[in-house]
């Protein structure tokens, strides 16, 4: 988790409006004391989507997604926390404290520097493509049809052969060959060093907050001497650097991201070109994975733009395979999906330029649904394949609701044996008990009878969500002891981190997505009026009553267990007495 800096996140916060900046994204309108609208970030048509912007937070009761402003930007946009906190400072104009531990300096050194090095790196791709060497770079890109917009949209560049142009360039600029190394521009070579992207079109890829972080390169010319030069494979992709993950980004998102929010859709294809190529034709929401199969962390972020994707990919084998698994992280994370299967032999590029827009149209009113799609293709499996396949599917999805129906299809559809789903689905439902239960399931009232455990979880922690100040004083009542649920530690404890202050944001901040919808929906649901000390005393008093009559349980084992019935403990009599005290003083309270 990255570091919280509270100062800064007060300030944003004061500056900014959390309504003012969903309002970017939703179309928001007034009910009462809150904004509503339907969810971006599941499919909706019902305004189930809720901005309080009093309080500075939001919350779904469709999808469970909520948080502050930092936690609608950065789901919005596919941004990790530290992003956004330095995206919406700049935005507000609130200055970072930099005084941060030195590792985390460090680190922070090292990525500006990698940065700066692939700006340079994207710059001199760009002079290389409209130099002297770079014509035959420009005549490819006329012939593919690629628009001199469209080149310059994506920054696309021009890598010369020669060994060490950017190595030049880069030492230059001040930077070592080692720095060079860790960026993945350079391989080293002695003390010189040498260009990783030789002889290639460039692709520079950027992160959704528009940095340059990392590069594709394809090369143009497929003779033998050209391969040579450039490493013997066609496309070659950034290795990890401390800017890049694999597997976390997708090439072309940054510049789909406005499109996507327009469209309400992403598209996702293999290619690079093919990417450059749908833009070009209009289609302005589509991006693609950066040269390996589909992650979860990329499914995660274009579902932080859309709650629907509609999936491009080759007819052969490879794209078949690339759609199942595709189809399964989207719908495993809820998303609604369908999937474009292109004819064997034709790519996106190819398609719209020999056949046109209204070629590809008819493909894509063809579109099978997802679970179709995944459903066809497990047909072709064998039976034990396909029913390992859907074993592990249902595993995965994230939300609970959606588990019968994909299980009732997939059943219906693969004559798969009904027994072995229904375990299947028991492991789920066993393992999803674990969980923080929903904040609309019953609660007890009435008495101080002892309540079912996880009631007694929701009751306390839902008080401790409205009224954090008060957690030492349940601390001092022994109010902990009676927790039960893991989720309900988890909450108590990273509050309790929190003290003195219990600054919201920070709670927050530490608080897990589940964590985080357990408490916030507790602060949209809150009882009328005021309830604070009452609801305070409530709690003590039953843990005085239960706590009492654990007490009253362990005098009682210890009395039975005593070797000597004549010669019992004074300290065990003790107890006793005042246990019995207590019973005599609640009687007298409750009369």
């Amino acid at each position: 988790m990255s570091a919280f800096n509270g100062s800064a996140v007060r300030a944003i916060k004061e500056r900014l409006n959390i309504a003012d900046l969903v309002r970017r994204y939703v179309d928001l309108r007034r009910v009462g004391n809150r904004w509503v609208a339907p969810c971006p970030f599941h499919q909706e048509t019902k305004p189930s989507f809720s901005v309080n912007e009093e309080e500075g937070f939001f919350y779904c009761f469709g999808c469970q997604a909520a948080g502050d402003i930092f936690d609608f930007h950065s789901r919005i946009n596919g941004l990790e926390f530290k992003d956004s906190l330095e995206q919406l400072a700049a935005e507000a104009g609130v200055s970072l404290d930099e005084t941060r531990r030195a590792p985390d300096a460090d680190r922070r050194n090292q990525r500006l520097a990698v940065a700066k090095m692939c700006d340079l790196a994207k710059d001199r791709f760009r002079r290389n493509l409209f130099s002297e060497a770079g014509a035959a770079c420009r005549a490819y890109l006329e012939q593919r049809g690629i628009s001199a917009q469209m080149s310059e949209a994506f920054d696309l560049g021009w890598s010369l052969s020669a060994w060490r142009d950017l190595a030049d360039a880069l030492r230059g600029a001040g930077f070592s060959v080692q720095e060079g190394v860790e960026a993945g521009l350079l391989k080293n070579r002695g003390r010189e060093g040498y260009d990783v992207f030789r002889g290639r079109l460039i692709f520079p890829v950027r992160n959704m907050s528009g940095q340059v972080a990392a590069f594709g390169g394809r090369i143009i010319d497929a003779s033998a001497e050209a391969l040579r030069l450039s490493g013997d494979a066609k496309y070659i992709n950034s290795p990890e650097t401390p800017l890049y993950k694999k597997g976390e980004h997708l090439y072309g998102l940054f510049q789909a991201r406005r499109g996507i929010a327009l469209q309400k859709s992403a598209m996702l294809t293999e290619g690079y070109l093919d990417v450059v190529s749908l833009h070009q034709f209009g289609y302005a929401n589509a991006c693609a994975a950066l040269g390996t199969a589909l992650t979860g962390e990329q499914v995660r972020r274009l579902a932080g733009l859309s709650s629907e994707l509609e999936l491009v990919f080759d007819g052969d084998g490879p794209g078949r395979k690339a759609a199942l698994n595709a189809c399964r992280l989207a719908l495993c994370r809820g998303l609604a999906c369908k999937v474009v299967m292109l004819p064997e032999g034709e790519d996106i590029d190819s398609l719209l330029r020999g056949k046109g827009r209204e070629a590809f149209e008819d493909l894509r009113g063809y579109a099978s649904e997802g679970l179709d799609f995944c459903i066809r293709s497990l047909s072709r499996a064998a039976p034990r394949e396909a029913l390992e396949w859907v074993k592990n599917f249902l595993a995965a999805v994230e939300h609970p609701e959606l588990v019968a129906g994909y299980a009732a299809r997939l059943c219906r559809a693969l004559d798969l044996d009904e027994r072995e789903l229904r375990k299947t689905l028991a492991k789920y439902k066993k393992g999803a008990s674990s969980s923080v239960p929903g904040a609309d399931a019953p609660r007890e009232k009435g008495g101080y009878g002892l309540l079912r455990k996880d009631a007694l979880d929701r009751w306390i922690m839902g008080f401790v969500a409205r009224f954090p100040q008060h957690l030492p004083a349940l601390g001092d009542a022994g109010v902990m002891l009676l927790l039960t649920g893991d989720w309900a530690l988890s909450i108590w404890e990273k509050t309790a981190a929190c003290a003195p202050d219990f600054d919201t944001d920070e709670v927050l901040h530490r608080l897990d997505d589940k964590e985080k919808d357990f408490w916030l929906r507790q602060k949209l649901e809150a009882p009328p009026g005021d309830t604070e000390f009452r609801e305070l005393a409530d709690i003590r008093k039953y843990a005085a009553s239960a706590c009492g009559k654990r007490q009253d349980n362990a005098c009682v084992q210890a009395l039975r267990r005593a070797p000597d019935k004549n010669a019992y403990d004074p300290a065990l009599l003790e107890a006793m007495n005042e246990a019995l005290l207590r019973k005599r003083k609640l009687g007298s309270n409750n009369g």
